[in-house]
């Protein structure tokens, strides 16, 4: 056997020589190509956009959580709440379904009570309230007697009202000849029909007294209506 040998120098050689080709093939690893740039950048810009939109669901989160901490009641104009009570008045004249049984003007909240024979026509009643306006109300029975209780958002009790203010403004109000009128201490009361309440409560309506006093109304056994106010000290 020899090895033939091309690099050498023609002829025998004597001794064995290391200088030779080889046909072995060395392995070679795979060059890894790097990511086109426009593919990084897209999953860079994708990580970038869900960061934005995570903060933003976020920051909704935390208004919507804060309106409802903030402002829990339903805003209600003082003029809505005071024609609910007036309408109630007048059909409490003509309708025995329904009928006002009082209403109280307090400084945060007016609390009407309504009575009605029965149950279904207070339910038919609530219907409007808990789908538009959501006012908070009770439904309940009493010496065979129905009864729904509604509150309404109010700002009252502000200073600046006074008996005199009352008094004035009886003089200037066109009353029926069933109307009783009676001061003592700081509240001012007031005993008539249907109609000398209403009278009396849009003139303290236009003149923006409403707010200025806590008052009652009540629908008594007679027929008749009390009106009574109590004066703030200013």
């Amino acid at each position: 056997m020899f090895s033939p040998n091309f690099i050498a120098e023609p002829g025998i050689q004597k001794e064995t020589s290391d200088e030779s080709w080889s046909f072995i093939q060395n392995k070679v690893e795979p060059i890894q190509e790097a990511e086109p740039k426009p593919a990084v950048e897209k999953k860079i810009n994708t990580r970038a956009k869900f960061a934005i939109y995570a903060w933003a669901a976020c920051v909704l989160l935390v208004i919507t959580w804060a309106g409802l901490f903030m402002n829990p009641k339903p805003k209600v104009s003082p003029d809505m709440v005071l024609n609910q009570v007036i309408d109630l008045i007048i059909e409490s004249g003509f309708m025995k379904e329904l009928q006002l049984s009082e209403a109280h003007f307090n400084p945060d909240f007016v609390k009407v009570t309504i009575k009605a024979g029965e149950l279904s026509a207070l339910q038919n009643f609530t219907l409007g309230y808990r789908k538009e306006d959501k006012i908070p109300y009770e439904i309940f029975r009493k010496n065979e007697i129905n009864y729904v209780s509604l509150n309404f958002p109010w700002q009252g009790n502000k200073k600046g009202g006074s008996l005199e203010t009352l008094k004035s403004l009886a003089t200037k109000t066109v009353f029926s000849n069933k109307i009783s009128i009676n001061t003592s201490g700081n509240n001012f009361e007031l005993h008539g029909r249907s109609s000398d309440i209403i009278s009396y409560l849009l003139q303290m309506a236009d003149n923006g007294l409403i707010q200025k006093f806590t008052l009652s109304v009540y629908h008594l056994e007679s027929g008749q209506f009390y009106l009574k106010i109590k004066a703030n000290q200013v």
